[in-house]
């Protein structure tokens, strides 16, 4: 099902599992609007861009927070969607593998005044998203 952000309860079973203190990796399929969607309290609200241009000023805002090591997150990969060899139900345009050193360090992130300031770029730009919270596997 589409969706743009967390549930409740989503959310809460992020925040309250187990941080093993190992990386965690999210996959990040990223639907954009044809055209941004800023509020009319956002100081962008009206300008012609599209929603991808939006979500890229929100990659830029996040830039400033791969070199704070109490967030720490890193782009392991970035990359358009060119077509389906497998499924394909779901028309996605990116594809985002962030990195972050613990979960503890995602939810810093998440609180972080900066992190706040560049979220209103990824909401007039997204669509829609699937967020995917995975682990390395161990041998």
């Amino acid at each position: 099902m589409p969706a743009l952000q967390p549930t409740t309860d989503q959310m809460s079973a992020f925040a309250k599992a187990e941080d093993d203190g190992q990386p965690i990796f999210m996959i990040n399929l990223l639907k954009f609007h044809d055209k941004a969607q800023y509020k009319e309290s956002d100081p962008e609200h009206g300008e012609a861009i599209s929603g991808e241009e939006a979500y890229n000023r929100y990659g830029k805002g996040l830039e400033a927070l791969t070199s704070d090591p109490k967030i720490g997150l890193s782009i392991v990969y970035a990359g358009s969607v060119q077509r389906f060899l497998i499924g394909g139900d779901e028309d996605w345009d990116r594809v985002l593998v962030v990195r972050y050193p613990s979960r503890q360090h995602m939810l810093t992130m998440m609180r972080d005044p900066r992190y706040q300031e560049a979220h209103r770029h990824r909401e007039a730009g997204l669509k829609h998203q699937d967020l995917i919270e995975t682990k390395a596997l161990t041998s």
